[in-house]
């Protein structure tokens, strides 16, 4: 693998924008089809496959599917399982919950693999950040911050969740004594007192990784998380498989697909089985039913269902919910359902005012440090973003209609200004969720990765094209 540092103009087949799971994945995916092709990554982190979610140096932040539902490979169904048992523990099983950064070392594993069959040493992993997508005839014009520019017959987006966006707080200052800082930064833990008190806004996973890692680090103080709903994710349990309920005369309604699950809990209930195996019988056609949904009923889902479908959908090891429990039953984790009424800086902390669903009376809390776990941006129009206002400003693509993303036909292809999808410019995981909304989770993303890399390689393969021309000109002798 080599690195790129020359400011020069520099021609690639495939450039692939985003080097965390999606992107990575897919170059791996291209490399075992067709090795001859010109691939470079693109991704401001050193290291292949992390992204934020393995990117994580804490050991106590583990997966959120067992082992024998991660491979990376979806023709190889225990691949990962073998691979774990051969590179990090021969006593992990099928449902063991690991370390996110022991995942990452697999990624980074295939990577490598990947770039052993690489001819002549054409996969590049490009420590750098794409500033801009231009259209420059038949080709694509990637221009980078450090200065370098890229020709590539095809670009992808596999750019990842969009960044956090700070919540509207009454009295948050654009600057502080006690900035509210981002549950990715690299300073989010640092400095606080071992017997404090901290804030977490948001109750998602994000919020989770934040509480499982300051008790890993010893933390001894208070920890308050506030959300709109309240809402931890729940965890997983041992359950059955449940029949596949939900077809093509289903509801096309939110209200209508509710009262059905709804029904098929009641039913599974009766026979001593659990809500998990309802929601698992959705997993493999969960984006069937988005598809199968109008723009109105996308739209109530997000505003009305989205939180309690992701607490349910999205769960969290075993491990991890013990750790939730024991800090509640110990009095130092507190979740309250609201949202913040007002935020004040003083000499001895961060005065919240908290006002609590249903309540008129306000609560006041004093902490030393306030916490963004609020997750990723939903909408796009609102990210600060050089490589989506030049994707725009040019035509080359369109928000989704719910704007969560990039406009995609179902194969993953960009829509242009009028509607049209390039046959060249394509998008992979988060960005795709406005069309097919399950596109964050590996199961997902490794079918999303081995399908766009059969695509890639039929279109523009090399090895590809050479096959398709022998064929036919062993036809023609025929």
């Amino acid at each position: 693998m080599r690195t790129a540092n020359t400011m020069i103009e520099r021609n690639f087949t495939i450039v692939i924008i985003g080097g965390g799971f999606s992107g990575t994945m897919l170059a791996v995916n291209l490399m075992r089809r067709d090795p001859s092709l010109s691939i470079a990554i693109l991704d401001k982190a050193g290291r292949p496959g992390r992204g934020i979610a393995y990117a994580t140096e804490h050991s106590s932040h583990l997966l959120n599917v067992p082992a024998a539902g991660m491979t990376a490979l979806p023709e190889e169904p225990d691949h990962f399982l073998k691979w774990a048992q051969a590179n990090y523990d021969t006593a992990v099983h099928a449902e063991s919950f690991l370390p996110r950064l022991v995942y990452g070392r697999y990624i980074e594993s295939l990577f490598e693999d990947a770039n052993v069959l690489a001819v002549d040493r054409n996969l590049e992993w490009i420590k750098d950040e794409a500033i801009t997508v231009t259209r420059n005839q038949n080709h694509f014009a990637v221009q980078l911050r450090g200065g370098q520019k890229l020709q590539a017959d095809v670009v992808v987006f596999a750019t990842g969740n969009l960044p956090a966006s700070n919540p509207r707080i009454p009295g948050l200052p654009a600057r502080g004594q006690h900035p509210l800082l981002s549950a990715w930064s690299p300073a989010a833990l640092d400095g606080i007192p071992p017997n404090g008190s901290i804030l977490l806004i948001g109750s998602g996973l994000t919020a989770v990784d934040m509480v499982v890692a300051l008790d890993a680090k010893g933390y001894e103080g208070t920890i308050h998380v506030v959300s709109r709903h309240g809402l931890m994710p729940q965890d997983h349990r041992p359950t059955q498989v449940w029949r596949q309920f939900w077809h093509s005369g289903s509801p096309r309604t939110t209200r209508g697909l509710l009262r059905l699950v709804r029904d098929e809990i009641d039913s599974a209930w009766t026979l001593g089985i659990g809500w998990r195996a309802v929601i698992d019988a959705l997993r493999p056609v969960t984006q069937e039913i988005w598809k199968s949904l109008p723009h109105s009923e996308r739209r109530r889902f997000l505003r009305h269902v989205k939180t309690y479908w992701d607490t349910h959908r999205h769960r969290v090891a075993p491990e991890i919910n013990d750790v939730l429990n024991r800090l509640q039953t110990e009095g130092r984790l507190h979740l309250y359902a609201g949202r913040i009424a007002n935020y004040a800086e003083q000499p001895e902390g961060i005065t919240i005012s908290l006002r609590q669903r249903g309540q008129d009376q306000q609560i006041h809390l004093l902490v030393d440090r306030v916490i963004n776990c609020t997750g990723s941006e939903s909408d796009c129009r609102r990210v600060d973003d050089s490589l989506l206002k030049s994707l725009f400003a040019e035509g080359l693509a369109t928000p989704d209609p719910l704007f969560l993303g990039l406009n995609v036909n179902t194969e993953g292809f960009v829509l242009d200004h009028r509607g049209v999808p390039s046959h060249s410019l394509c998008a992979i995981g988060p960005p795709t969720k406005g069309g097919l909304w399950e596109s964050v989770a590996v199961p997902e993303l490794r079918r999303q990765a081995a399908a766009l890399a059969e695509r890639l390689v039929e279109r523009f393969g090399a090895l590809s094209n050479a096959r398709s021309k022998s064929l036919a000109t062993a036809e023609t002798s025929l």
